[in-house]
């Protein structure tokens, strides 16, 4: 069933070995500039356990970076929108994403999460858009992969943590597999929040 997307020998032989492929990106797109890449990981989880730690908002809180605050403005069918609050004590930035739910293949039980900008709403970052995937790779492993690419806009933003942005994006499936350890992603029970389920209880299927 081992399947890779498009990842040299050497790449692939260094995910066996428990190591992240990093691909950073940086270039221009209908002239803005972007930062960010893609990054793979092997997982000992399902897919479904990787969609369930993406589909709760605490969780899914500590898998994206410096995340303080998370709040659900509306849902419809399997997407929904999400105003993010993430910095520290120095610098935040606010700003609302649509989340959406592609339909799992069901030969290799994928689950794609796609993510991009709600630009109708206040934002302090000039656009974003991206991707979180978990495929079945083995009997015990997904093969997760994560892509994102941001544009700050001109000015302190972008001179002060453009590289440290794209660190944290590149670094972000080693925070699904660390909050995965500590027990995220656990089975929903009935009395869960209903706020606090992102895309729904189950992904819809094809």
């Amino acid at each position: 069933m081992q399947r890779w997307p498009k990842l040299t020998a050497a790449q692939q032989e260094a995910l066996r070995s428990g190591k992240t492929v990093e691909q950073p990106l940086s270039f221009r797109r209908y002239g803005r500039r972007y930062v960010g890449g893609v990054s793979y990981l092997l997982i000992r989880a399902e897919p479904r356990r990787v969609f369930e730690l993406l589909n709760n908002l605490p969780t899914l809180t500590k898998v994206l970076p410096r995340t303080r605050r998370t709040t659900v403005i509306d849902r419809q069918e399997n997407r929904v929108r999400v105003e993010l609050e993430q910095g520290n004590s120095v610098v935040s930035t606010t700003y609302t994403v649509f989340f959406a739910l592609e339909p799992p293949d069901g030969a290799l039980e994928s689950h794609t999460v796609r993510f991009w900008l709600d630009p109708s709403r206040p934002h302090s970052l000039d656009d974003v858009w991206g991707f979180f995937r978990a495929t079945r790779f083995d009997s015990e492993h997904s093969l997760v992969a994560v892509g994102a690419a941001v544009d700050l806009g001109q000015g302190v933003l972008q001179m002060l943590f453009e590289g440290r942005i794209q660190r944290s994006i590149l670094r972000l499936p080693h925070r699904i597999r660390d909050s995965l350890n500590e027990g995220g992603a656990k089975p929903r029970v009935a009395t869960q929040a209903p706020e606090d389920v992102v895309l729904g209880n189950q992904p819809p299927t094809r």
